[in-house]
């Protein structure tokens, strides 16, 4: 899958398995995620932080599904939240984040 960010495209694979039950999905690129947590400049973190935020959120844009659930308990994952809160996908999670718990 391509995914654009800022100036540049990065082509991110997407993996994916069951475990009882719950479907997961997994991104690679061997060059901003070449293993968990990879240092870097301060530059290189922002294209991985951007890159897994937008990666994550378009796997489901190409499935043509919006998940029930997607779990942020890291740092590495905040701006998956923030992505479509500010309307970087437009109206596909649009649902996600007007949600008022009752």
């Amino acid at each position: 899958m391509e995914v654009n960010l800022g100036d540049g495209k990065y082509v991110v694979g997407v993996h994916s398995g069951v475990v009882k039950g719950v479907t997961q999905y997994f991104l690679h690129n061997p060059f901003i995620f070449p293993h968990p947590y990879a240092d870097g400049d301060a530059r290189f973190t922002i294209q991985q932080l951007s890159l897994m935020a937008k990666a994550s959120l378009e796997v489901f844009c190409v499935l043509k599904k919006v998940p029930s659930l997607i779990v942020t308990n890291d740092w590495f994952t905040a701006l998956v939240a923030a992505y479509p809160k500010h309307g970087h996908f437009g109206e596909v999670f649009k649902v996600s984040y007007q949600r008022k718990l009752k």
